[in-house]
């Protein structure tokens, strides 16, 4: 999964686990990787649909399944991932987690207003 992200790219779980930071880099991203699947037993992340946002953004619904090692909470939700994709080598410089598709869209769209 690591290869899609460019080097310095940032991943940010930080709008729906308010408790993590957003991470840089290929090393933070994978020591932040680690870190959830020991705090969940079973965590899974399946594509439920995808599409083009425009201006180099994909989005992404996902169905996170799993359950909390310490506290044993179960977790069954759909969760929304905007990916911004630098051109040439379409690899992923930015990802972001929203709880929802209206959220990544308009943060898509504020993203794509802004560097025009």
């Amino acid at each position: 999964m690591q290869s899609m992200y460019a080097e310095d790219a940032v991943f940010d779980v930080s709008e729906v686990f308010t408790d993590v930071a957003p991470v840089q880099g290929h090393e933070d991203m994978r020591a932040s990787w680690l870190e959830m699947h020991e705090a969940w037993d079973g965590i899974r992340l399946e594509p439920v649909e995808g599409f083009d946002a425009g201006d180099g953004h994909l989005i992404l619904v996902m169905r996170l399944t799993g359950v909390g090692r310490q506290s044993g909470a179960e977790v069954d939700q759909e969760l929304t991932m905007l990916y911004r994709i630098r051109p040439g080598d379409d690899k992923v410089t930015h990802a972001r987690l929203f709880h929802d598709v209206a959220a990544a869209v308009s943060e898509a769209e504020g993203s794509a207003r802004e560097t025009a």
